[in-house]
């Protein structure tokens, strides 16, 4: 005489990170000029795919490390050595996972990087994998019963939960000329690119993605005796995401990582090299989140008999929002009073973490501003600093919250002062904000008929109650029901308002 229903939430099944090493000899090839000066080691892992199976998690990736370098000559010449390899994080999770939902991150811990000889380098570091596995948790409870002995509580309301996931990659690919006046590129020293979302349009089990590539070059155009040369370039592009579950009321976030970037130099007619051949690979995830309406029975007795109920308690995630803002982070950072020219400005990938305080959302970061510059002699150098960034938006949230953070650099303008550079960063916030309800759910009750219920043989007791008392206890204390409380004293809320006497029908 039970009514049930499987309740189907989100569950953390894995949040934690993996460190990968970096042990690396490297002899320069034979087209690299010897090293006299390491101006910057950097490390940048890359994730192209992310996959669980069974109750395993595999993350797949390359990690790329560039070695910026001084010849011996007394140009303003910057020479780059690239190497790349693969690499796989492999987690065994605590349990198999229904529908995986996969937030993977990479972050670089360390990087120690010598010239042990003109022509050898020696580098050792690490980089960790991070990443938050959710999976679909299915629980039966129990919803009502047909009993007529028996009175019941009901908890009814709205989740909006994940109900799809997919990822998808894809490639955006253009021509890119150099601008009237640059110098011809002959070799490509760093790239940085960025992925944005503009617009996603649901449909029917797809989502119609629509954003741009944000990309900067730094080149060489071969002669020694010219410093390197920057371009940047916006990549427009438009992609149909296949998502199950996805409707036109869904609400849906798309989330992009670039998985690779290649780029090949392009000679015109005439031979000069004037563009580039430009792939930029990215890896699109696809949240699908449906609001459903829910109910479940959360307290229960019978006015014949004890009962044995089986309670499990469950925590609900639901998302109460996506909330999105750019920050414009203003800050100054002292340099070197040799500092006659910035060559190349750029941020390490920021890390971003927010909490919901007080009806605000606080997104809290750090940038990493790394800088590629000449001195008075004409000879590059290279230094770097940190800066904190904060920003708040309102939000609308009833329970305890949890969220998840990202941040990506925009845009990067700076002013040159004296021996100051006033710089303005462009971020963009996103988080999803999930809030979070604890229930005691029942999965399974009986009737012990062996224990009846003692019974007052009177037809009417009085109860003196206190304000705020809530008549389901002061029924189940005494095997009535809400209703013939509420109807004997023409009451019509769930709690008593003023203290008083009570009439209680037996």
């Amino acid at each position: 005489m039970l009514n049930r229903e499987v309740l189907s939430a989100s569950e953390v099944v894995y949040d934690g990170c993996q460190e990968q090493p970096i042990d690396l000899d490297i002899s320069l090839p034979d087209y690299c000029p010897d090293i006299q000066r390491i101006l910057k080691c950097q490390v940048l892992p890359s994730i192209s795919s992310r996959n669980v199976s069974g109750d395993r998690l595999e993350i797949e990736g390359t990690c790329t490390v560039r070695v910026y370098y001084l010849d011996a000559s007394a140009s303003s010449a910057v020479h780059c050595y690239e190497t790349e390899s693969p690499y796989l994080a492999a987690v065994t999770l605590k349990q198999s996972v229904e529908q995986p939902r996969i937030y993977a991150t990479t972050r670089v811990e360390y990087v120690n990087c010598r010239a042990t000889s003109p022509r050898r380098l020696d580098i050792h570091g690490a980089f960790s994998v991070c990443a938050r596995v959710c999976g679909r948790a299915d629980l039966e409870i129990v919803t009502s019963t047909d009993n007529k002995n028996m009175e019941q509580q009901v908890n009814k309301f709205a989740c909006n939960v994940c109900t799809g996931f997919s990822q998808q990659p894809f490639t955006v690919e253009d021509t890119l000329e150099l601008s009237p006046g640059k110098m011809p590129a002959e070799s490509i020293l760093r790239t940085d690119a960025c992925a944005i979302v503009k617009t996603a349009e649901p449909m029917k089990g797809q989502v119609m993605a629509a954003g741009e590539v944000r990309l900067h070059i730094l080149y060489a155009s071969g002669d020694e005796s010219t410093a390197p040369e920057t371009m940047e370039y916006v990549m427009p592009f438009t992609q149909l995401l296949d998502c199950e579950g996805i409707e036109e009321s869904s609400t849906c976030r798309v989330q992009l990582v670039i998985s690779g970037v290649e780029i090949q130099i392009h000679a015109d007619y005439s031979g000069e090299s004037s563009a580039f051949d430009t792939h930029v690979h990215l890896l699109a995830s696809v949240t699908n989140f449906t609001e459903k309406e829910m109910s479940a029975l959360t307290d229960i007795y019978s006015r014949a008999y004890e009962l044995n109920v089986t309670r499990k308690q469950k925590t609900l995630e639901s998302l109460a929002g996506i909330v999105s803002d750019t920050c414009l982070h203003q800050f100054s950072v002292q340099c070197d009073s040799g500092l006659t020219k910035v060559l190349d400005l750029w941020c390490e990938p920021c890390t971003v973490t927010a909490a919901v305080e007080n009806g605000q959302l606080n997104f809290t970061g750090k940038l990493q501003i790394c800088v590629l510059a000449l001195n008075q002699e004409n000879v590059p150098f290279y230094f770097e600093r940190a800066s904190e960034f904060s920003c708040s938006k309102p939000v609308e949230t009833q329970y305890d919250t949890h969220c998840i953070a990202d941040g990506t650099v925009l845009s990067l303008n700076y002013r040159l002062t004296g021996g100051e550079i006033g710089l303005k960063a462009e971020i963009m916030l996103t988080a999803e904000v999930y809030e979070l309800q604890t229930l005691r759910l029942i999965t399974d009750m009986e009737e012990d008929t062996s224990r009846p219920k003692d019974k007052d043989p009177a037809a009417l007791c009085i109860y003196f109650a206190d304000a705020g008392e809530k008549l389901w206890d002061i029924a189940c204390r005494y095997c009535t029901s809400v209703h013939a409380i509420q109807e004997e004293n023409d009451l019509t809320g769930d709690t008593v308002e003023t203290s008083g006497m009570l009439l209680i029908p037996m």
